[in-house]
C-alpha cells in the first residue's frame, strides 16, 4: 500500500462539477465492515466502515462534500472529523491520522476518477481523443511496481483492460488516465495502441458481515479496488463493441455481497388477506392510466414505504407500461407499498453497460381465492417505481430467488 502523508490534498484542489455531482448523488448506507460494500456499488453509497448510525453518515457525507465543493484540506476534514465523533460517541477503528486520510482521500479520488471518465466518454471527445494513457502519480513516494511499470500504457478507450484496472487502483492512489488523440499517440513513437497487459489475478477471502466472501483481485490491484468506477457510476460508451448483446440474455447481475440471502429472513413470507378486492378489466391504455390514477389518488404521487422512504408513482408511466389483463390487480397497489411483507435492498450490475443501480425490492404475497398466492414485486431505483410485477406461485424455491440482498425492513412474521 503506497503511503504519503495528506497527497490526497491535490484532489481537493481541484473540485468540477461532474465530481461533485456524483459524491452528492450517492445515498448513505450504513455498513459494519469496509467489506460490506464492494466495487461498483460504492459508485452509488456513500459509506463509512463501522458508521452505522444514519446521522453520522450524513454529517462524515456533508463534509466530504464541503471538500470537493469547497477545497477544503485533509486538515480542514480532521476538524470536521472530531466533531463527529464526540457527536456520535464513536469508537473506530485504528488511529485518527490514518482513518481521517483514509476516508477523505478515498472518496475525493474515486469522486475524481468518476467525474473524469464522465467528460472522457462525452462522445465528441472520444470521436477526438478515443485513446488513454496510463499516468502514475509521481507524487507518491512509495509507489506499487504495477503502477510504475503501466505508466505511459496507451489503449483504446474500450478495452477490456479498464474494467478492472481504471485508477484508483488502492488505497492512496494517485494514478490517472489523459486521453489521447492519433496524432498525439503517433508523437510518442506509436503506430497504435499499446497491448494490453496480462491480469494475473488470484482469489482473496474478505470478512463481511453477512460471512467469508472469496473476490479475484489483479496483481498490482487492491482487494476492492479491481472495478472501473466511472463505468459503474455511468456506463460504457454507446458505441462500444459490448452494447451488442444478443436478445434474451440476462441483462442484470447482483454485485456481491449483495448476491445472497440475508440470514435475517423468516422461513417464508407470510399469505396476506388483501383489504382491497380485484378491479374492473381494462380495454386500453387509457383505461389501465385511469385506474391506476385512482389507486394512488392522483397523476403522480410520493407514495411512503414503512422503511421510511417513498417511491415516485406516475400514472402515465406505469399505466402505459403494463399489460391490459393486470388492470384487475391495480387496487392491491396501495397496501403492496403500506403493508408489504419485505423490502430488499441490493446492487445489480448491468451486463450490457457495465452500469451499476441500487435496486429496491418490495415483496408481498396476498391471498385471492385462488389456489396460489398471488406474489406482489415492487422495484424501484432513485425513488422513483422501476417495475411492478405480480404472478401466482405457491414455489417457496421461486419466491426465495427474490429474497436477494440485505434485508431492510421486515413484518417478521414467519
Amino acid at each position: 500500500m503506497a503511503n504519503d502523508a495528506d497527497a490526497g490534498d491535490d484532489y481537493a484542489a481541484l473540485p468540477f462539477k461532474e465530481a461533485q455531482d456524483h459524491l452528492r448523488a450517492k445515498i448513505n448506507l450504513p455498513s459494519a465492515k469496509w467489506a460490506d460494500v464492494l466495487h461498483g456499488a460504492h459508485t452509488q453509497a456513500f459509506t463509512v466502515a463501522g458508521a452505522t448510525k444514519e446521522g453520522m453518515l450524513v454529517d462524515f457525507h456533508a463534509a466530504i462534500q464541503k471538500a470537493i465543493d469547497d477545497g477544503t484540506t485533509l486538515a480542514d476534514f480532521r476538524q470536521d472529523f472530531d466533531g463527529i465523533v464526540q457527536k456520535y460517541g464513536w469508537s473506530y477503528n485504528g488511529g485518527r491520522a490514518w482513518r481521517t486520510r483514509l476516508i477523505y482521500e478515498t472518496n475525493l479520488t474515486t469522486a475524481y476518477s468518476v467525474g473524469r471518465y464522465q467528460q472522457m466518454t462525452d462522445p465528441d471527445v472520444l470521436r477526438v481523443r478515443p485513446f488513454w494513457m496510463y499516468r502514475h502519480s509521481d507524487a507518491v513516494k512509495h509507489p506499487r511496481p504495477e503502477h510504475v511499470a503501466w505508466n505511459g500504457l496507451v489503449l483504446r478507450y474500450d478495452d477490456p483492460w479498464w474494467k478492472t484496472h481504471y485508477p484508483p487502483n488502492g488505497w492512496y492512489c494517485h494514478c490517472t488516465v489523459e486521453p489521447m488523440s492519433l496524432r498525439e499517440l503517433r508523437a510518442l513513437g506509436k503506430s497504435g495502441p499499446d497491448q494490453a497487459p496480462a491480469s494475473d489475478d488470484s482469489l482473496v477471502t474478505l470478512n463481511t458481515t453477512s460471512g467469508p466472501l472469496q473476490i479475484s483481485v489483479p496483481k498490482g490491484v487492491d482487494p476492492g479496488w479491481g472495478y472501473n468506477p466511472g463505468e459503474a457510476a455511468h456506463g460504457r460508451p454507446p458505441d462500444s463493441p459490448m452494447q451488442a448483446w444478443e436478445d434474451g440474455q440476462k441483462k442484470w447481475e447482483p454485485l456481491p455481497p449483495f448476491d445472497r440471502q440475508d440470514p435475517a429472513r423468516t422461513a417464508r413470507l407470510p399469505v396476506d388477506e388483501p383489504t382491497a378486492k380485484l378491479g374492473p378489466t381494462t380495454a386500453s391504455s387509457a383505461e389501465m392510466i385511469a385506474a391506476v390514477k385512482r389507486a394512488i389518488g392522483a397523476d403522480s404521487a410520493s407514495i411512503p414505504l414503512p422503511d421510511g422512504s417513498t417511491v415516485q408513482v406516475d400514472a402515465t408511466d406505469l399505466g402505459a407500461h403494463l399489460a391490459l389483463d393486470r388492470g384487475p390487480f391495480i387496487p392491491f397497489l396501495p397496501e403492496m407499498m403500506s403493508n408489504p411483507a419485505e423490502i430488499w435492498l441490493a446492487f445489480e450490475r448491468n451486463l450490457v453497460d457495465g452500469r451499476v443501480v441500487l435496486r429496491k425490492r418490495v415483496l408481498k404475497v396476498i391471498h385471492t381465492g385462488k389456489q396460489r398466492g398471488l406474489v406482489l414485486v415492487i422495484q424501484s431505483v432513485a425513488g422513483r417505481l422501476e417495475a411492478w410485477t405480480f404472478f401466482r406461485s405457491n414455489d417457496p424455491k421461486y419466491i426465495e430467488r427474490l429474497r436477494i440482498g440485505r434485508l431492510i425492513w421486515s413484518r417478521n412474521v414467519e
